[in-house]
C-alpha cells in the first residue's frame, strides 16, 4: 500500500465550500444549469387509458346506464287509496294501545309485578 499524500488546508476549504460533495466544479455547474432548466419548463402531463383509469371509466359508464335503464318514464305513481278495513282496524288498535305506553317504563312494570292477583271466580 502506498502512502497517501497529506491533504492541504486549501483543498479541505474547497471541499467544504462545495454544495455537492465529491464532485467537480464542472459537474456542479452543469447540475445547477440542468435544475434551472427543469424548474422553468412546465411538466407536461400526458393522460392515458392505462392502469385503472379505463376500468373506472367503464364502471362509471355502466353505472350510469343502469341508473337510466332503471327509470321507467311511462310509470305514474298510483293514486292514493283508502286503507283496507283490516288496516283501519290496526290503526285504531294502535291509537288505543299507545295510551298504555307508560306501562313500558321499568319502574311501572316492577310495580305491576308486585300487585296481588285477583282470586278466580268460584263456580256454583
Amino acid at each position: 500500500m502506498k502512502p497517501r499524500k497529506p491533504i492541504r488546508d486549501d483543498e479541505i476549504d474547497t471541499l467544504l465550500a462545495r454544495r455537492y460533495r465529491d464532485t467537480t466544479p464542472e459537474f456542479e455547474a452543469r447540475w445547477v444549469a440542468l435544475r434551472r432548466d427543469l424548474r422553468q419548463t412546465p411538466v407536461r402531463r400526458r393522460w392515458s387509458w392505462s392502469g385503472g383509469t379505463a376500468w373506472i371509466a367503464l364502471g362509471a359508464a355502466v353505472a350510469a346506464l343502469l341508473v337510466v335503464a332503471s327509470f321507467d318514464l311511462r310509470r305514474v305513481p298510483p293514486p292514493a287509496i283508502e286503507p283496507s278495513p283490516a288496516l283501519a282496524e290496526l290503526f285504531a288498535m294502535e291509537s288505543v294501545l299507545s295510551r298504555g305506553s307508560a306501562l313500558l317504563d321499568a319502574e311501572n312494570r316492577e310495580a305491576l309485578l308486585h300487585l296481588p292477583a285477583p282470586a278466580p271466580a268460584q263456580r256454583l
